[in-house]
């Protein structure tokens, strides 16, 4: 009986990589803890980023929200002030 199994090289790499990260940041080591510095630093960066590359949009989304929220809750206290 011969059976044979086909398996992507890059998903095992996928996988590989997934478990060491994750064996990385389960330990309570000195190197665990600074990769898990480096994974939070990263991860800002890339947040700093994204937000710079998208301001416009985000900007024009927090206007329209604000605009919003004037109209349904700054209205009324204004006509019950007056």
């Amino acid at each position: 009986m011969k059976i044979e199994i086909e398996i992507d090289e890059k998903y095992i790499a996928e996988l590989v990589s997934q478990e060491i990260a994750r064996l990385i940041v389960a330990e309570h080591k000195y190197e665990n803890r600074e990769a898990r510095y480096g994974i939070r630093e990263g991860v800002d960066k890339a947040i700093k980023q994204y937000i710079y590359t998208k301001k416009d949009e985000i900007i024009e989304r927090v206007v329209d929200r604000a605009a919003v929220e004037i109209v349904k809750k700054g209205i009324p206290k204004l006509i019950e002030k007056l």
